[in-house]
């Protein structure tokens, strides 16, 4: 694993010196890869790989539970120190797939940092494989499913990368990005086609 810890930083909120609030910036080497998602054998600093366009890879974890006839999804609310989409809902955990690493590493990895969840693979749901191509960030995403059915209480966000989290059907989702009453990540198109291979995979 490569990884370089940029900086730390810790600071009281709201003249509350019990409340710490920390934020970690780590950047870590990425592998490169095609325009199908091949690796190239390079590797280059993630700020790197973003300021130059060269794709690489990252991972996708989606929650869900069913509830009665309703499927439901665990979206966060991100950071406010994200560098991209501070302070906004996602659907989805996962990051960056580190050099070295194998997808599947990365995702657990990705889900215990996150949430402080221990999965293994075979409890995961393989989504579809997504080009993304956001200008000079270009990721291959490779998206999971994952059934949790524990109580939320089992969730620790210790990294920072994580506010809060909620349940949610995915119509209320659709309706919180079609009134805009608070910022989403995605779209609402990439929200309905996860809906639609979730539900034809489950």
């Amino acid at each position: 694993m490569y990884k370089k810890k940029l900086s730390s930083c810790h600071s009281h909120e709201n003249g509350n010196p019990g409340f710490w609030c920390i934020k970690f910036m780590s950047e870590e080497y990425l592998d490169i890869v095609d325009e199908k998602g091949n690796l190239t054998g390079e590797r280059e600093l993630r700020s790197f790989c973003h300021e130059k366009g060269l794709r690489h890879r990252t991972t996708s974890i989606i929650c869900y539970r069913k509830n009665g006839n309703n499927i439901e999804i665990l979206p966060h609310l991100r950071s406010k120190f994200k560098s991209a989409n501070p302070n906004s809902w996602d659907t989805r955990f996962g990051g960056h797939v580190e050099a070295g690493q194998t997808i599947h590493e990365a995702t657990q990895r990705e889900l215990q940092e996150e949430t402080g969840l221990n999965i293994e693979m075979k409890n995961l749901i393989s989504g579809p494989v997504e080009f993304y191509d956001g200008g000079k960030n270009k990721e291959v995403v490779s998206v999971f499913y994952y059934n949790f059915t524990g109580s939320l209480d089992e969730l620790s966000f210790k990294d920072g990368e994580v506010q809060e989290v909620r349940w949610m059907s995915f119509e209320e989702i659709e309706s919180e990005m079609i009134r805009k009453i608070v910022p989403w990540t995605g779209s609402l198109d990439g929200l309905k086609l996860i809906k639609n291979d979730l539900l034809n995979k489950i």
